[in-house]
């Protein structure tokens, strides 16, 4: 009975070109900056409206319009850092074979230029949803019942 042979471990050639941390970064960037835009907007909106159990009787003052536009941009220019190390580690692996999935396994090619594509669209669609969402951080109202 022949013993299995252990699988040889070959590191992806285009390794040494992208770093791992900086291809996670690229697909992790634009969600979580979407998700803190999300939960700071929220939060902030909430509060100037209900600072305790009720709601206030005048209308806040326009300073939380500016927070919120700066949360927003502050959350687009992670989104767009993120986009932009993904473009950068898809340029750098451009060389790299796509390879089949059991050498993909095996040998990792084509993991480097997969996840460099993994973070172009996860953090461009991020973006997208983070700048159509930036204008009504400046252009509505913060308390809906509350006249000006």
């Amino acid at each position: 009975m022949s013993q299995p042979s252990a699988p040889v471990s070959h590191p992806s050639p285009q390794r040494r070109h992208v770093s791992t941390l900086a291809q996670l970064f690229g697909v992790a960037a634009g969600p979580a900056a979407w998700i803190a835009q999300l939960a700071a907007g929220y939060g902030l909106s909430s509060y100037a409206c209900y600072p305790s159990d009720a709601p206030l009787q005048s209308p806040p003052s326009d300073a939380e319009h500016g927070l919120l536009l700066a949360i927003n941009l502050a959350c687009l220019a992670l989104a767009a850092a993120g986009l932009a190390v993904s473009w950068i580690g898809w340029r750098r692996t451009r060389t790299e074979k796509p390879g089949r999935a059991e050498a993909m396994l095996e040998v990792g090619e084509g993991r480097a230029r997969f996840l460099a594509i993994c973070g172009l669209l996860a953090s461009g669609a991020f973006a997208v949803a983070i700048l159509f969402d930036t204008p009504s951080a400046v252009a509505l109202r913060l308390c809906w019942s509350i006249p000006r």
